[in-house]
């Protein structure tokens, strides 16, 4: 008889109920989940903040100030090249290391960055991997995809790029483009006609 099962035994003959094993003794077999990187996080959310800012004012002067250009492009690159390093040794960013708010500022750094086209296509390839994983939403996948794309010369798959013409905000031509709404669901998207709507509404006010 093991030393529990005597305690037990000793209690029922002394009229107290069994004892319960203690908590401790219990085990699970779930594994803890890792702590999300707050310095990493931090930078991330500064970054992010910065690049708002400054976007925001150079949208604002209908993209014409130059010396705004100069800033928003040297912080990018230099965020670019802080995102190179934590990909070596952390790979993508996702929520799990960085939690939502820092892999959604990840996201729009690598879609802003006019840096190499392979380092974006590398990216792309992690981003797939995380969104497969359920470590970021998949319709990250799909802006970055069109980014990609457009940089390589190719129509847009999704519909999420826009541009000015004839002083309306219309999307940059697409691929295939009776299928878009189609391949944008499959991606958690709204309707393009949806999407339109609420673009011209943010940029292109009434």
């Amino acid at each position: 008889m093991s030393l529990v099962e005597r305690l037990q035994d000793s209690r029922r003959r002394e009229g107290r109920p069994p004892q319960k094993a203690p908590r401790a003794a219990r085990t699970s077999s779930a594994a803890p989940r890792p702590a999300v990187n707050r310095d990493l996080r931090t930078q991330l959310l500064r970054l992010d903040r910065i690049d708002s800012t400054l976007r925001s004012a150079w949208v604002a002067t209908e993209f014409k100030d130059r010396a705004l250009e100069r800033k928003l492009n040297a912080l990018t690159d230099a965020g670019i090249d802080w995102l190179r390093e934590t990909i070596k040794v952390h790979g993508w960013p996702g929520h799990r290391l960085v939690g939502r708010s820092g892999a959604a500022a990840a996201w729009r750094l690598i879609q802003h960055a006019d840096c190499s086209l392979a380092f974006q296509k590398h990216c792309l390839k992690l981003l797939r991997d995380a969104a497969a994983r359920g470590d970021v939403p998949i319709q990250q996948v799909a802006y970055l995809t069109d980014v990609v794309r457009m940089r390589e010369g190719k129509k847009q798959l999704y519909g999420t790029k826009f541009r000015k013409m004839k002083g309306e905000l219309v999307p940059y031509p697409i691929e295939k483009e009776a299928g878009v709404d189609l391949r944008r669901k499959e991606m958690n998207l709204p309707s393009l006609a949806a999407y339109a709507r609420k673009i011209r509404r943010t940029f292109q006010p009434s």
